[in-house]
């Protein structure tokens, strides 16, 4: 991995009280050549808080969704050969974790992606849906050569990981999904209360379907790096 620059990517919004925890262990981190935290619009002090660490903020002073903050980072990470895509919000996270997403990457036999999967957290309503849902799941790392031909994320908002997911098996690259023990993350109920945590989990359930029933509408209309040969599939 030393021969290879990672550039870790951490969307973030209004996640001023949780966002440390997670940049210590990136920057203990020898895998990782560079932090980029996309501040998406954040009402608190999210982008202070980062500025704490060994990282390059990023602000929009409006939030634009994650697939949007994604594509940010990944425009401003030329050089990376390996891309991590971090939640700002992770419970027990350890470096243990960075190891098991980047390892499928490199070897005889490469994933072009990694999907992590929660096992053995606090929370088992997050361990289900982490389970039954991979497709939602943020905690990725992507290669190089595969993300020279995703298409423009940025119309995606929390659909971002469907449109990563579906695009893979369009695509016909390699996605593995290690198990990240004792990983676990903020509900949205935790975070804004249970009505505001249950209103901003129908939008994003929202998002997420509309991604689902018209990514391949929505790469033909924003198909960035998409070879011709997969616009042809669509």
């Amino acid at each position: 991995m030393s021969k290879k620059k990672v550039v870790a990517l951490v969307p973030a919004f209004n996640e001023a009280t949780r966002i440390a925890p997670v940049l210590e262990v990136i920057a203990s981190s020898s895998l990782v050549d560079e932090t980029i935290v996309i501040d998406d619009g954040s009402r608190d002090k999210t982008s202070q808080e980062a500025g704490q660490f060994p990282v390059r903020v990023l602000r929009w002073n409006e939030n634009k969704g994650k697939g949007a903050a994604l594509q940010w980072g990944i425009n401003e990470a030329k050089e990376a050969d390996f891309f991590l895509f971090l939640d700002a919000d992770l419970l027990n996270f350890k470096a243990v974790h960075i190891e098991q997403l980047l390892a499928p990457l490199s070897g005889d036999k490469p994933s072009h992606m990694t999907i992590g999967v929660f096992r053995g957290g606090k929370n088992e309503r997050v361990n289900l849906a982490q389970r039954y849902f991979s497709i939602l799941n943020g905690q990725r790392a992507l290669r190089r050569d595969f993300v020279d031909i995703l298409p423009d994320l940025s119309w995606s908002r929390f659909g971002v990981e469907i449109l990563l997911t579906k695009y893979a098996g369009l695509a016909g690259k390699i996605v593995s999904y290690p198990e990240l023990e004792g990983i676990s993350h903020v509900t949205k109920e935790e975070k804004l209360g249970f009505w505001g945590g249950v209103k901003y989990r129908l939008q994003m359930y929202n998002e997420c379907l509309y991604a689902l029933f018209h990514y391949r509408k929505m790469i033909r209309l924003n198909p960035g790096n998409t070879p011709p040969e997969i616009l042809k599939k669509i």
